[in-house]
C-alpha cells in the first residue's frame, strides 16, 4: 500500500504547544519556545485546514511525564484539522516543520520530507543542521551561526484575526490578516512549495453569521477584565454587553455602567433596590438570552432572577471567595440555573467553598486577559517602553515609593504601572498587589515576581493566594516576611531564574474560550 504523503507535519511535544499550555515546557524545550509557539501551532493548523492543506502531528516528548495535549491541540484533532501519526508508519511530508531544538537529539520516527524548517529560538545542535532555520525574532536571527541556512523572514505566529477582531473596519483587519493573520501563514508555505488547495478570502470571517444573540456579563469592578477577556473570545454570533463598575480596556464591546454602592452611599434596601431595577432595565433594553453574573449575588441581583424567569441566569463564582460568602444561592434547584467558576492556582487554599459547591459548578482553567501570542517579546517590549537594554527592568504595580527606591537602589530601572499590557515580558521583577488578574498573569508567563497582597479585599484572600504561590515556589511573598528582605531576595539573579523555571513547571492554560464556548452553549442548549 502507497504511503501518504501530507503536505505539512509538525513535529514538536504537543503536550506544550498550545496557547492554552502556554510556557509549561521543562527542561527539554526552551521557555521562550514554549510561550511564544501559544496559540501558533494550533492557529497553523487551522489555516492549513481552511486552505485544504493536509497536516500530520508528529509528537516528540521531552520526558516521560504522562500528561495530556495541550487543549487546542486536541480541538484540532478532534474535529479532524490534523491526524496524528503513528510510531509504526513511516511519514511522508512536502514540508516538514520542526518546533524545539533541544530534543531534536533524540530518536525520531521514519520519516521523509521534501523540505524541513527548523522555528527556532536557539542556535542549532546537531540534528537537522542542513535544514532551514527560522528564527521567532530578531535576538535568534542575530545569535544563529553564519552556517546556517536562515529563512529570509522571521517565524511570526499567527492569529485567527477575522474571529478576534470581529468590530474592527474592514480596512484595518485587512494591516492586521496580512501581518499575523492566517493568509500571511500560507504565503509563507507557498515560499516552500506548499501552496493552496482552495481559496480562503482574506480578512473575512469564516461564518458569516451576525450577532443576533446577547449575553450580558455584568460585575463590579475587580470582574472587568475576567469579564472582557471570555466576552472577546465568544462566538462571532453572539453579541456581549458588559455592565461593570470598572473601565472596560477591550474597544468594540457595547458597553453600560453598573455603579457601585460606594458612589451612592445608599443605606443596603435602598442600593438592593437600585440593583434590581437596573438589571430589570438592561434587561428589558438589550434583551439577552443569557446574564452572567460576576461576583457575590446579594440581594438586589436575586431579586433581578427571580423575576425575570425567561433568561438563564449564570453565577461567575469567584475563586478565593469569602467563606460562605452567597453559598445559599449556588444550590440546584434555588436561585440561578448554572454556576460558572474560573480556575484558581491556589485553589488547594482555597477553602470557601465544600465538596458539593465545587460539583454543581462547570469549572475552567483560571482566566486571563491574554495569551501568549499577544504578548511582545522581551527585546520589542523593552523597545517600545524605552527602556535601557544594559539595566534589568522592574514593574511596580502599585504606588509605593518606598518599593521603587529599594529596587532602584539594587540596579533596576523602575515602571510604575497596573497595566502592562502586551509589555509585561519586558520586566525582570514584578512586585504586585495577589490580585486574581495580577497573580495569574505572572505566574502564567513565567514572570519572577514579589507578591505583596492586599488583605483588606473582603472578597478575594490575597493572602492565601500569595502565601500558596510561595509556598509552590513560583513566586515571592511578602505576606509573611520582613518586604525589605523578599526585595533583597528577588534582586538576586539565581533567585528571579529559580523562579522562571518553576512557573514553566506549573504553568496551566487560558480558561477564557473554555468559559467562552460553555457559555455560548448554555445559549444554543436554551439553557
Amino acid at each position: 500500500m502507497p504511503t501518504t504523503v501530507h503536505d505539512v507535519a509538525i513535529l514538536c511535544d504537543f503536550r506544550f504547544a498550545g496557547a492554552e499550555a502556554g510556557a509549561q515546557a521543562g527542561a527539554g524545550m526552551a521557555a521562550g519556545l514554549a510561550a511564544e509557539a501559544g496559540a501558533g501551532v494550533a492557529a497553523e493548523v487551522r489555516a492549513q485546514a481552511e486552505a485544504a492543506l493536509s497536516t500530520v502531528l508528529i509528537h516528540v516528548p521531552d520526558d516521560e511525564r504522562p500528561l495530556p495535549f495541550a487543549p487546542l491541540i486536541r480541538d484540532c484533532l478532534r474535529d479532524g484539522a490534523a491526524t496524528l501519526a503513528r510510531e509504526d508508519k513511516p511519514v511522508s511530508v512536502r514540508l516538514l516543520v520542526v518546533r524545539g531544538t533541544r530534543r531534536l537529539t533524540r530518536g525520531l520516527p521514519e520519516l521523509r520530507a521534501d523540505r524541513t524548517v527548523v522555528v527556532a529560538d536557539e542556535p542549532p545542535v546537531e540534528a537537522f543542521r542542513d535544514a532551514e532555520w527560522a528564527p521567532l525574532d530578531t535576538r535568534v536571527r542575530a545569535a544563529m551561526p553564519i552556517a546556517c541556512r536562515l529563512t529570509p523572514h522571521d517565524w511570526h505566529e499567527i492569529e485567527d484575526v477575522s474571529g478576534r477582531w470581529r468590530d474592527l473596519p474592514a480596512e484595518d483587519l485587512r494591516a492586521l490578516e496580512r501581518r499575523r493573520g492566517h493568509q500571511s501563514h500560507l504565503r509563507r508555505l507557498a515560499s516552500f512549495g506548499v501552496r493552496p488547495r482552495i481559496s480562503a478570502p482574506a480578512g473575512k470571517p469564516r461564518t458569516e453569521q451576525k450577532a443576533t444573540r446577547r449575553v450580558l456579563m455584568v460585575g463590579d469592578d475587580d470582574a472587568a477584565l475576567r469579564l472582557t477577556a471570555i466576552a472577546r473570545r465568544l462566538p462571532g454570533d453572539l453579541a456581549p454587553i458588559l455592565a461593570t463598575e470598572g473601565q472596560i480596556s477591550e474597544d468594540g464591546f457595547l458597553t453600560e455602567h453598573f455603579p457601585s454602592r460606594a458612589a451612592f452611599d445608599f443605606p443596603y434596601e435602598r442600593w438592593t433596590r437600585l440593583v434590581r431595577d437596573r438589571l430589570a432595565h438592561l434587561i428589558d433594553l438589550h434583551r439577552p438570552e443569557i446574564v452572567a453574573v460576576d461576583g457575590v449575588p446579594h440581594e438586589g441581583v436575586v431579586e433581578a432572577v427571580r423575576e425575570h424567569t425567561g433568561v438563564v441566569w449564570v453565577w461567575i463564582r469567584r475563586p478565593m471567595w469569602q467563606r460562605g460568602a452567597g453559598q445559599e444561592y449556588i444550590t440546584e434547584g434555588k436561585v440561578f440555573d448554572h454556576v460558572l467558576e474560573p480556575g484558581e492556582f491556589a485553589a488547594l487554599a482555597d477553602d470557601g467553598a465544600t465538596v458539593d459547591d465545587r460539583a454543581t459548578a462547570h469549572r475552567v482553567e483560571p482566566i486571563t486577559m491574554l495569551d501568549a501570542g499577544d504578548l511582545l517579546d522581551a527585546a520589542a517590549a523593552r523597545a517600545e517602553l524605552g527602556l535601557n537594554d544594559e539595566l534589568p527592568a522592574a514593574l511596580l504595580r502599585f504606588d509605593a515609593p518606598a518599593i521603587e527606591e529599594r529596587l532602584k537602589g539594587h540596579g533596576f530601572q523602575v515602571v510604575r504601572t497596573d497595566r502592562p499590557g502586551r509589555c509585561l515580558r519586558a520586566f525582570d521583577l514584578v512586585v504586585s498587589t495577589a490580585s486574581y488578574d495580577a497573580a495569574h498573569e505572572q505566574i502564567r508567563f513565567g514572570i519572577p515576581t514579589v507578591f505583596v497582597p492586599d488583605p483588606t479585599t473582603p472578597l478575594d484572600d490575597q493572602v492565601g493566594r500569595a502565601r500558596y504561590a510561595e509556598a509552590a515556589g513560583v513566586a515571592l511573598s511578602a505576606a509573611d516576611e520582613d518586604l525589605d528582605k523578599v526585595l533583597d531576595a528577588a534582586a538576586r539573579t539565581e533567585v528571579r531564574a529559580a523562579l522562571r523555571r518553576r512557573c514553566e513547571e506549573l504553568t496551566f492554560a487560558n480558561g477564557a474560550r473554555a468559559a467562552a464556548t460553555w457559555l455560548s452553549g448554555r445559549v444554543r442548549n436554551g439553557g
